[in-house]
């Protein structure tokens, strides 16, 4: 079966500080576009790079990667896993101050931009893209709800990519590690049209 596109959530990770340029400029850039902004990049920058200028999406006119926003069909990914440990460049630990930001599937195509989804980590040459639904029930939902995904990190890592831009208002959570940083989101939001939920959801991250 399908999964419906209503009831598919998708999650974007991003460090708290980015917040209020996330605000301010109505929604989340592709990295293409906010290389020039300087936001506190939590990922690594060489397959940052790599998103931008080597892997391109041949199922929406062969555009790099990088020219789309990306979220993953799981919170607690292995990306947040890799950062947190330190093997980006951070301080480990840093997961306290990383929220996802929280939407559905139906909600990003609704978008009315370019989109697709990829079988697995869109940074790697042998992933799948596709701009057909049918690409959902292809997916290894089995490895995206798992906690310990030993061997499916690839799988588990499957994304979609909506071209260029996020609209804020397609956000309907922002979910934290804890209250510390959830009362920092509530006050960006305080004077902000659109204010989504904002929750601690201390399952979504790791133990360490």
């Amino acid at each position: 079966m399908i999964p419906r596109p209503d009831q598919t959530l998708i999650y974007h990770i991003t460090d708290v500080d980015n917040l209020p340029g996330i605000l301010a400029g109505g929604g989340l850039r592709s990295d293409a576009a906010m290389a020039q902004h300087n936001p506190t990049v939590i990922g690594y920058g060489h397959i940052k790079q790599r998103r931008m200028t080597e892997i391109r999406v041949n199922c929406c006119g062969n555009r790099f990667v990088g020219e789309f926003v990306p979220f993953y069909f799981c919170p607690r990914s292995p990306m947040l896993y890799t950062v947190n440990i330190g093997a980006t460049g951070r301080a480990p630990g840093c997961q306290r101050t990383i929220v996802h930001l929280v939407s559905t599937l139906a909600v990003g195509i609704g978008q009315n931009r370019p989109w697709a989804i990829s079988d697995g980590n869109a940074a790697t040459r042998h992933t799948n893209f596709s701009s057909d639904l049918a690409a959902l029930a292809e997916l290894d939902w089995a490895a995206i709800r798992a906690t310990q995904w030993q061997g499916k990190t690839h799988q588990k890592s499957a994304e979609f990519l909506t071209a260029d831009f996020f609209d804020w208002s397609g956000f309907h959570a922002v979910c934290c590690h804890n209250a510390e940083v959830a009362q920092q989101v509530q006050n960006m939001l305080a004077n902000h049209a659109h204010r989504p939920t904002v929750r601690v959801e201390s399952n979504w991250y790791y133990y360490t």
